[in-house]
């Protein structure tokens, strides 16, 4: 199982890994990008690569 996290600190909230995921682990609520379905995660770490921040990591767990 995998689980993604943000880093609020380095996060821009400029949704490519809201765009790129291909399981809809991420959606955005009040214009900031929240881990709203991490049991969907296959850990394909698309969003990792495709984040300009290196704001999003994801663990296996």
């Amino acid at each position: 199982m995998y689980f993604p996290t943000i880093d609020r600190n380095k996060c821009t909230n400029c949704f490519f890994c809201v765009n790129i995921c291909p399981k809809n682990v991420f959606e955005v609520k009040d214009n900031e990008v929240e881990v709203e379905n991490p049991t969907f995660c296959n850990g394909c770490e698309a969003c990792v690569a495709e984040c300009p921040e290196d704001a999003v990591t994801v663990r296996e767990t």
